[in-house]
């Protein structure tokens, strides 16, 4: 079953500690069921304000890639990387980066993206100071 988390004080205080411990929390509602991630404070479908900390399996399938030419500043130096689409388990769909493709050029890029969707597997990685959530292809 599922790992279900009562929030305590800031909601994105408590998904960057778990973070730093290796952990992966979306939120349910606990009025409609909805689940999300990354965590918000108030439900995207019905509105209501108590979220809980849930715990995700961290398997999901990446839907799409590619890779920018101009990434924020704080990745400037991890460029070039994949950047996508996973849409995971519980539902929810996230951009991220994303861990054993071949972004050498377009036409690798346009082959992987044919043999879409892929299964990739959630992980914390340090990145430009902070932990972040990122996904690697499962093969």
């Amino acid at each position: 079953m599922a790992e279900k988390k009562k929030m305590k004080g800031s909601m994105i205080t408590e998904f960057y500690k778990s973070l730093a411990k290796g952990k992966i929390y979306g939120v349910q509602c606990s009025k409609c069921g909805f689940f999300d991630f990354p965590p918000k404070t108030a439900c995207k479908e019905c509105g209501y304000h108590d979220m809980k900390l849930r715990k995700i399996s961290g398997d999901g399938e990446l839907l799409f890639f590619s890779s920018g030419n101009l990434p924020p500043k704080k990745f400037a130096k991890y460029h070039p990387y994949a950047y996508g689409a996973v849409e995971l388990k519980e539902g929810p769909t996230f951009f991220t980066q994303i861990e054993g493709l071949d972004v050498s050029s377009v036409k690798r890029i346009q082959e992987q993206n044919e043999k879409m969707p892929m299964k990739v597997k959630a992980k914390v990685k340090k990145m430009a100071g902070m932990n972040i959530v990122i996904f690697r292809v499962v093969k």
